[in-house]
């Protein structure tokens, strides 16, 4: 088990998550899996990865978390999603309140094609509105 980031290490307890190598060429996700595309890994498992988002993320300690093989989005492959989605608790329970969102297809805001959860840390007051939530009238 490697650790390279502010999480501690969890037990390599991972569910059967099918593990495959196909990899999709092209795709960000694939290629920061297989070590030729730049990633900052915070957590690493067998079936996935937590990663910082690129640009750093909308708050601090915003996290993906992607599986190693390629599945398009949350309904691709269900063992695969649950995997992730096991890690990205273990993540949550350690950070706190906090958001942990997928999105599938373009209508939903997917715009990589690889499964990939955010887990993005909240604070009381932090500003950070979701897609759904009504934005205040200005000068409330």
């Amino acid at each position: 088990m490697v650790s390279y980031g502010e999480f501690r290490e969890v037990a390599d307890d991972a569910p059967d998550a099918r593990p495959r190598t196909p990899r999709r060429p092209g795709c960000p996700f694939c290629l920061i899996v297989c070590g030729r595309a730049p990633a900052t890994v915070l957590r690493e498992w067998p079936e996935t990865l937590a990663i910082r988002p690129r640009h750093g993320g909308v708050t601090a300690g915003h996290v993906l978390v992607i599986p190693r093989v390629h599945v398009a989005d949350v309904a691709e492959d269900p063992v695969v999603s649950a995997a992730t989605m096991l890690r990205a608790a273990e993540l949550a329970a350690e950070a706190g309140d906090c958001n942990v969102i997928t999105s599938r297809g373009p209508s939903a805001t997917q715009t990589v094609r690889h499964l990939h959860l955010h887990l993005v840390p909240r604070a009381e007051g932090d500003g950070l509105l979701l897609p759904w939530t009504a934005v205040p009238p200005a000068g409330t």
